[in-house]
């Protein structure tokens, strides 16, 4: 069953163009900076009712979001890791992790709208065992995200850190919190009205190994 969007996805970007897309600038005025990064913060309203526009919800606040934050936070990453990767404050591996939860995120998300949001819609059987997986799949992204909260030390930059290291960890921070939320989402509103029968796993353990 296809869905009425498509996955989604960027093309890379320089270090320069990602800080002008979150309005910042290499010298920004510390009240701008501070006023321009808050809004990374959304307020969160409640989600829609019904399973069609629940799913387009999730896709459209959560999924396009989140691929295109993750993508600016690999940009300056890599950018800061050639520049300071000498200093004893630089987190290192911090590119690789990010890279990591961009790929396991495409991954995951590619399964949803192959398998997971189809079956969904039509109310296929097996669905509870999907379900399932899919919330195993969550653990490691959490798993991810507790390392990338540890990495950045809560997603401080150091006293005297450049402003691309800086907007880095707004965007980790919102990786976290974005990221987290959909799960949450996903788990509570999407899949808990289905139990997870124990013969269905295997089953949908082989169905989803044939999105892989």
């Amino acid at each position: 069953m296809d869905l009425p969007f498509p996955p989604p996805g960027q093309a890379p970007d320089s270090a320069d163009a990602t800080l002008q897309r979150w309005g910042v600038g290499e010298q920004p005025d510390p009240a701008a900076m501070a006023a321009s990064l808050t809004q990374l913060i959304d307020s969160e309203t409640p989600p829609p009712t019904g399973m069609a526009t629940l799913i387009r919800h999730i896709h459209e606040r959560y999924h396009h979001v989140l691929s295109g934050v993750i993508e600016d936070a690999l940009t300056l990453a890599s950018v800061c890791e050639a520049a300071h990767g000498a200093s004893e404050a630089w987190p290192h591996g911090l590119s690789d992790l990010v890279a990591e939860i961009l790929d396991d995120l495409e991954q995951h998300q590619q399964r949803e709208y192959a398998v997971v949001f189809p079956m969904l819609l039509a109310g296929s059987a097996g669905t509870s065992g999907v379900a399932g997986i899919m919330t195993d799949e969550h653990a490691r992204l959490r798993c991810r995200l507790d390392a990338l909260t540890a990495m950045t030390r809560q997603f401080t930059a150091p006293p005297g850190a450049c402003v691309k290291w800086r907007v880095l960890y707004v965007l980790c921070c919102k990786i976290d919190l974005d990221l987290r939320e959909q799960m949450r989402m996903e788990e509570n509103e999407l899949f808990s009205p289905f139990l997870r029968h124990p013969t269905e796993a295997v089953v949908c353990s082989d169905t989803m190994s044939a999105t892989r």
